[in-house]
């Protein structure tokens, strides 16, 4: 049974043999009877950024799916080769257009919600200069937003990370 965030390959990618679904690990998955490939559908690594000014925090209204006119705090995807602390500094550079440095991490967790798929969101607290100038083909405005008053539609976890980051200030 394919899951809503599984492709659903046809043919295996070592050998060319047509993939079938079988019990393995106790999971259903795609796999080659031929090679022996088997199609795990890890999630993706992705990060986020919180940055907290005079109280507040800043977050980015996405101007496209997925998720469109949702809140979300800066990141996206971990390229390949790059290390994850690396791939928040220049996603918030790319979405925010500010140079950041990073703190500490402050969670983690899977995101089972979009439709690109299951992604494990690696989320750090940093520090940022300046007045954030968007790439406006992907947000529509940005905004500082009080810990005790977010925006009702937050996409992925992100309230979730920002309710918990607030409780862990203040124990």
């Amino acid at each position: 049974m394919t899951s809503i965030f599984e492709k659903e390959y046809k043919y295996c990618p070592t050998c060319r043999e047509k993939l079938i679904r079988s019990t393995i690990d106790n999971k259903q998955l795609l796999n080659c009877k031929k090679c022996g490939f088997v199609f795990w559908n890890n999630p993706k690594p992705v990060v986020s950024t919180l940055i907290e000014k005079d109280g507040n925090v800043l977050m980015l209204k996405r101007a496209q799916e997925p998720f469109k006119g949702h809140w979300v705090l800066p990141g996206g995807f971990v390229d390949y080769d790059e290390e994850p602390e690396a791939a928040a500094i220049r996603e918030f550079k790319e979405e925010a257009g500010l140079n950041i440095q990073i703190e500490s991490v402050i969670s983690a967790y899977r995101i089972g919600n979009d439709p690109r798929g299951v992604h494990i969101d690696i989320v750090y607290v940093g520090r940022a200069g300046g007045k954030p100038k968007l790439d406006a083909k992907d947000f529509a405005k940005y905004g500082y937003f009080p810990l005790d008053r977010l925006p009702d539609k937050i996409a992925y976890k992100h309230r979730e990370v920002i309710i918990n980051w607030r409780k862990w200030l203040h124990e």
